[in-house]
């Protein structure tokens, strides 16, 4: 697949109409100990054909390890060979199209695993710029997550990735691995005071973006904490143009606890019900009546619903124990490892605004 991501923006879907889809080109992958015959890829032709009799623009290739055949080779069938695999069902279809489908359709046959694994390893030294072989399969396995949570998430024709969405989560996972080695060797002191730096603006104000911050929190924290946190946030990002944040506390928690001790410091916030007792509003989180709290709550549970009215610049991840799902794909996202939600009132402390470009 690495070769078919040349380009960084060049979508390839996984586990759509076919194993593998760029534009009208789909490719099933199968792998398999006994000889190759006909009887062997018969489901994956009739499963192509039936795609490609709704849409005769499509090509198709069926990439196979076989062992009694010779990585490299490819062999086109022939109608009557077509007609054998399709079985009872090759009166549906016409002739013609029975025709363009052998001349669109063609077997690969593969080198074995192991030898394709070695290949794969050596795409992700050269296009992900792994240092080594052990770091190539420390990707591998990232990658290899990434796309069984692609395939798990997501529903059939929303599975797509891209080169940069890769390189993007190799450089998370490198981050992440730099972050928690740097805090281990260095002590969280250390720790934190780097993060305060790179979270510091260079500029004199904050960029005017939509900016979603989850916080994971634990049976240890304090609603208390996390007041302070958010008002460590709003201060940092309600400033200027730049929108109020969206604050979205997970864990064992409830929102709301946060909200009742937030009342208690007569602090303000929008979390989409214009009154007590009002139903939840989309419309009256993303643009309350009464605009100028400084910051939006919202509930974890809710994130892939906001998708569809906000469109989130920047989300910042701040973890204990597992990163948090990312909805917004086309956001700016970044995962950070923390020791406790109050770790933020260190990191965001007065004495800077904005986020470091």
């Amino acid at each position: 697949m690495l070769q078919i991501l040349t380009n960084p923006g060049a979508a390839v879907e996984i586990e759509g109409a076919q194993d593998i889809g760029v534009h009208t080109f789909h490719i099933q992958v199968k792998h398999r100990s006994t000889p190759y015959s006909l009887s062997r890829i018969a489901p994956a032709v009739q499963q192509m054909m039936r795609q490609f009799a709704a849409d005769n623009t499509a090509r198709f290739a069926l990439y196979g390890y076989f062992p009694d055949r010779t990585p490299g080779e490819t062999l086109r069938i022939s109608r009557e060979e077509l007609e054998t695999a399709l079985g009872e069902f090759s009166n549906d279809y016409k002739n013609d199209i029975k025709d363009w489908f052998t001349k669109s359709f063609e077997v690969i046959f593969a080198p074995d695993f192991v030898s394709q694994f070695t290949t794969v390893l050596d795409h992700l030294k050269r296009t992900l710029r792994a240092r080594n072989e052990a770091e190539a399969f420390c990707w591998h396995a990232v990658i290899h997550g990434y796309l069984r949570d692609v395939i798990l998430k997501r529903p059939p024709g929303d599975r797509t990735i891209t080169l940069r969405d890769l390189r993007d989560l190799v450089h998370q996972a490198r981050t992440a691995v730099f972050e928690a080695s740097y805090a281990q060797v260095c002590g969280h002191d250390k720790y934190l005071r780097l993060l305060r730096e790179e979270y510091k603006s260079v500029a004199a104000h904050v960029s005017p973006r939509e900016r979603l911050l989850i916080i994971e929190c634990d049976d240890q924290t304090h609603p208390l904490d996390l007041v302070d946190v958010a008002l460590c946030l709003r201060r940092r990002y309600f400033a200027g143009e730049s929108p109020a944040p969206y604050v979205c506390f997970r864990g064992p928690i409830g929102l709301i606890s946060i909200k009742h001790a937030l009342w208690q410091q007569r602090e303000h916030f929008h979390d989409g019900f214009d009154y007590g007792g009002a139903e939840f509003s989309f419309q009256s989180l993303v643009s309350p009546h009464l605009p100028g709290h400084g910051i939006k709550l919202v509930d974890y549970s809710i994130l892939t619903q906001l998708v569809d009215h906000v469109k989130m610049n920047e989300v910042h991840d701040f973890y204990l124990t597992e990163p948090a799902d990312n909805p917004f794909r086309d956001a700016r996202v970044r995962h950070v490892i923390i020791q406790s939600p109050s770790d933020l009132c260190e990191v965001f402390k007065s004495g800077g605004s904005g986020v470091k470009r």
